[in-house]
């Protein structure tokens, strides 16, 4: 099983390197057990890291039921950010693309404290937390056809590819999430919506969900690192020459758009 596991990381990692797709991984390993899948996730996030790149936080995908539903996936799931992934608001993409791109608008949540208890509370995460931005996260698989199951998605870096930041920093006591509702236009025509309480009732407590499991996995999340904590509508699809733009209520204004 061992050597089926660093199988699948290097297909994966050399799909992602030479951005191209290939088969699904899952018949490699056991693919009904999603801490293999997430092993798979590790061993190429430690070669990725001994390379040079940096890891700056964290994706969570998979917590709004709307997308699970479009992924015919049913549980939340992480992955990692590296600084190379990062672009600021108004952006235009120009990596080349393996699969059919996903585009879904996110609150991102920039920390300023560790986050290592065993079981935090919604007050360590509260008092956690310096600010929140609206964010883009762009989606692409490294199996082709996004022909994709729970195990293929977790160890595929859970689909991550890019993230489009936004640029103006959002307190917390500046904002209620709680009320907090998202558009998102392609060429100036609505193509996904929803409310920030689509992902797992809160963001918060997407965010508490994986400070709390990543503590078990013994990988905390600290200060400086961010989190997008998932999707608030809708994934959209994206082809080369879109431009995005999306408003979260109270948080912000994000733009991007795809090169020809």
């Amino acid at each position: 099983m061992e050597n089926n596991i660093i199988k699948a990381a290097d297909l994966l990692r050399q799909a992602w390197d030479n951005n191209e797709a290939g088969d699904p991984i899952r018949d490699l390993v056991d693919s009904e057990n999603l801490a293999t899948a997430y092993m798979i996730q590790d061993y190429n996030d430690k070669i990725w890291q001994a390379q040079g790149r940096r890891r700056v936080g964290r994706k969570l995908g998979l917590t709004n039921k709307a997308v699970q539903k479009q992924f015919g996936i049913s549980d939340p799931c992480y992955g990692n950010i590296y600084a190379d992934m990062v672009l600021i608001d108004g952006a235009q993409i120009t990596k080349p693309v393996v699969s059919d791109l996903r585009v879904e608008t996110e609150i991102a949540v920039v920390l300023k404290k560790d986050l290592t208890q065993t079981e935090h509370t919604i007050l360590d995460i509260i008092n956690a937390v310096d600010y929140i931005l609206p964010a883009f996260e762009i989606c692409d698989s490294r199996v082709t056809g996004w022909n994709v199951k729970s195990c293929d998605f977790v160890a595929d870096n859970a689909a991550a590819c890019l993230v489009v930041l936004g640029t103006k920093p959002v307190y917390l006591s500046d904002c209620d999430i709680t009320r907090s509702e998202m558009v998102t236009k392609r060429a100036g025509e609505v193509v996904s919506q929803g409310k920030a309480t689509a992902i797992l009732g809160h963001p918060l407590h997407a965010l508490k969900w994986l400070a709390d499991d990543l503590v078990r996995m013994g990988k905390p999340l600290r200060a400086g690192e961010f989190v997008i904590t998932g999707a608030i509508g809708p994934a959209v699809s994206a082809k080369p020459g879109d431009a995005f733009d999306a408003e979260i209520t109270g948080v912000g204004l994000i733009s991007t758009r795809f090169a020809e």
